[in-house]
């Protein structure tokens, strides 16, 4: 009974510290607020939505956003692969890419509702649009990545129904949507600059959630929800009859709110989950059945809608999360490409599930995509549990030994991954450890080497097991060890 005490004491003191943790970041909170806000004004505005379909059962406006988001982010990403300590929020002309190019996008989308003719108008303005939001979302991680992460679920879902509450009085009075989107753009843009100069470190307060997937796995899951998120759109917001459109939108805000409840459950199950385990609890469920009742109605329905979109928004807002455990754990100086990659096969995949023929998007369609999320999940899971019973098995993790083990070199004989790697002791040594989950600053207070030397070896590591990340390491040293 003293033990439960403790414990509800200690997360009763973590929850009144996180108000004063995240006191001097308020700003940044307050711009993220205004971006979802603006953001939802420009996605869920029906009448927008009904005058901007250029063609028939697509919702493009949406499309050619994607458009311009995707080839942006192929475009950071690879100027973030190449320079890796390079972080768009330290590089001022960001803010002003961001606000110039969502100012014009903005005007330019709600075209129909001044002009006769908007079409060109309104296609330039999707792509813009689609660009500066790319900027967004790389500043966005970036900067909360500064914040303590264990509160982060928590903040995101805090500024997730923020937005939505600054869309909702869009709904009785339409005259406001522009002005007040424009505002909430230049606030944002502000605001973001404000909180780059605020003090932070990647990985304050760093979060307890087991680190037991990689970027290719995340890129996967992103990849599986992006494209049933594409065709659950195309299926209600999308759909060839105009008056499906108000309800395809409703289930999109109304679902946003449930991804916020998700976040907020994710927020106090993170320190019993690893990060794949929030995913198979939090996500895939909700995105798995939101198809399955989808292709089951087999025509627009609110609820499937809602379930599947507070499933996908959950999981899109977690990538920034997950972008910012991994860097600080496993993958210093790579956030900024783990972000934009992220993004980007979400974006892709979004694209490509909007592209399906709307005649497509139907039962046996939607049910497919389902099959293959829920397999593809339960085999990556089982992968996972496999790797780490063999790696246990061959005495590669267990708990935490005495402080003379760890500082000393372990044989050939107990890790024989070592030889057939090529490692230096010094490296064997690190690798035992990473795969216990060892932050790095634990590592160097261990081995009596600076934070920089083990990184150094990190990388050293990873590119003889040619790998980019703990998961990847961890399922090559199950391979050798299966071998040896």
């Amino acid at each position: 009974m003293s033990d439960e005490l403790a414990a509800e004491k200690g997360a009763s003191r973590a929850l009144a510290g996180i108000p004063q943790g995240l006191a001097p970041h308020l700003p940044l909170i307050c711009g993220s607020i205004a971006w979802w806000g603006c953001h939802y004004l420009l996605l869920w505005n029906a009448d927008v939505a009904a005058r901007d379909a250029l063609v028939a059962g697509y919702d493009s406006r949406f499309m050619l956003s994607l458009i311009g988001t995707v080839a942006t982010l192929a475009v950071l990403a690879l100027i973030a692969h190449r320079k890796p300590g390079f972080e768009y929020a330290r590089w001022l002309p960001s803010y002003g890419i961001f606000a110039a190019l969502s100012l014009v996008a903005l005007s330019l989308v709600f075209a129909p509702l001044f002009i006769s003719e908007p079409a060109p108008l309104v296609a330039l303005g999707a792509v813009l649009s689609g660009v500066g939001n790319s900027f967004a979302m790389i500043l966005y991680g970036e900067l909360h990545a500064r914040l303590p992460l264990r509160a982060l679920p928590l903040v995101f879902a805090l500024e997730v129904l923020g937005g939505v509450l600054l869309f909702l009085p869009s709904l009785a009075h339409d005259a406001v949507a522009l002005p007040l989107s424009l505002a909430l753009v230049l606030m944002c843009a502000l605001c973001f600059l404000h909180a780059s100069r605020t003090p932070g470190t990647l990985g304050a307060g760093l979060g307890t959630a087991g680190v037991d997937t990689g970027l290719r796995t995340l890129v996967i899951l992103a990849v599986l929800t992006g494209i049933g998120y594409g065709m659950a759109r195309t299926f209600t917001v999308g759909a060839a009859d105009p008056a499906a459109i108000p309800d395809g939108l409703l289930s999109e805000w109304v679902g946003s709110c449930c991804a916020a409840l998700l976040l907020i459950a994710v927020f106090f199950f993170q320190k019993r989950l690893s990060l794949f385990e929030l995913c198979l609890l939090f996500v895939v469920p909700f995105v798995a059945t939101g198809l399955l009742l989808a292709a089951l109605r087999g025509g627009v329905a609110v609820i499937p809608a809602v379930i599947n979109q507070g499933g996908f928004v959950c999981f899109f807002v977690l990538m920034w999360y997950f972008a910012a455990v991994l860097a600080a754990r496993n993958e210093s100086g790579r956030l900024t490409f783990t972000i934009a990659a992220l993004f980007f096969a979400s974006q892709t995949s979004q694209l490509a599930g909007s592209l399906v023929p709307a005649q497509f998007s139907n039962m046996l369609s939607m049910s497919l995509v389902y099959l293959i999320l829920v397999v593809t999940m339960g085999f990556m899971y089982w992968r996972s549990k496999t790797n780490d019973a063999a790696l246990r098995t061959g005495g590669e993790i267990g708990t935490a030994g005495d402080e003379h083990a760890i500082e000393s070199a372990e044989s050939a004989e107990e890790h024989p991954w070592a030889a057939a790697l090529g490692l230096s002791p010094r490296e064997e040594e690190i690798a035992a450890l990473l795969l216990k989950r060892t932050p790095y600053r634990q590592i160097s207070e261990s081995l009596f080497i600076s934070e920089n030397t083990t990184k150094t070896h990190v990388r050293n590591i990873y590119k003889k097991a040619d790998v980019s990340s703990r998961e990847e390491l961890l399922g090559v040293l199950a391979g050798l060890a299966k071998k040896g």
